[in-house]
């Protein structure tokens, strides 16, 4: 597959924006709706870290249910560099800075998908963070690392005997929501959102103005103490009282 790589300058304007934000971007340009196409927003994800946000590239991983001869073939198999060859630590030597690990664990979130020594590899990689549906064990020590971490939930069990790792950077499932690599992963306390990397562009852009006209209804709504509900959805003078507010401001610097 062809990976497309949207550039750090992009994934750091994308990262001032919110998941709500871009999640109404999306929604307004019909994703999730024009085509029949699925949801936006991850479902049973949630930051264990509340507070860190999360921007970066996608890095896919894709889980199956165990089984026994299959689990017994990865335990034993091994590259020609030595190195275990199950999918799982393969896709951790391809993450580096501005990547997200996605795993699709299958919605079974009360199953680990890797703990503090998995976790603690990638991010030693320099990876931007995790998501995944599944859960995370050993979460206290791997939160104590600092990165941004979201996933389904917490677990002390190993995951192996219920989870195979299968494949990685190939399209994916995470919480409801399709993923491909490359696609630009954000996350806040609200959420996690996927957007498509040919949309970034777009969206970074929109979603600047959509916060800025935002910032604008506001500032209005306290100094009038008047229902915003005028400027909803935005309108003629939605942009009329913005473009004012803007250009007193502008007049105000020089």
């Amino acid at each position: 597959m062809n990976t497309p790589r949207v550039s750090d300058d992009l994934l750091e304007k994308i990262g001032t924006l919110g998941t709500a934000t871009v999640f109404y971007l999306l929604h307004m340009r019909s994703i999730g709706r024009k085509y029949g196409s699925g949801p936006i927003a991850m479902t049973g994800v949630a930051p264990l870290a509340p507070g860190r946000k999360l921007v970066g590239r996608a890095v896919t991983l894709r889980y199956l249910p165990s089984r026994e001869d299959m689990q017994a073939e990865i335990a034993t198999s091994a590259g020609a560099d030595g190195m275990n060859a199950t999918p799982r630590w393969r896709v951790i030597e391809t993450c580096g800075p501005g990547d997200v690990l996605v795993s699709d664990a299958m919605g079974q979130s009360g199953t680990s998908t890797g703990g503090e020594i998995v976790y603690g590899r990638l991010f030693q990689r320099g990876a931007a963070g995790i998501v995944t549906d599944g859960a995370i064990r050993d979460a206290q020590a791997t939160l104590d690392m600092g990165w941004p971490v979201y996933a389904g939930g917490r677990a002390t069990m190993i995951g192996e005997t219920s989870l195979l790792p299968y494949e990685y950077n190939v399209p994916v499932q995470c919480g409801g929501v399709l993923v491909r690599p490359g696609d630009v992963i954000l996350g806040d306390d609200d959420g996690v959102v996927a957007i498509a990397a040919g949309l970034a562009e777009e969206i970074a852009m929109a979603g600047r103005e959509h916060e800025a006209i935002e910032s604008s209804i506001l500032a209005n709504m306290r100094e009038e103490n008047a229902s915003p509900s005028r400027f909803y959805p935005f309108n003629a003078n939605t942009r009329a009282m913005h473009a004012a507010r803007r250009a007193l401001s502008d007049g105000g610097q020089g």
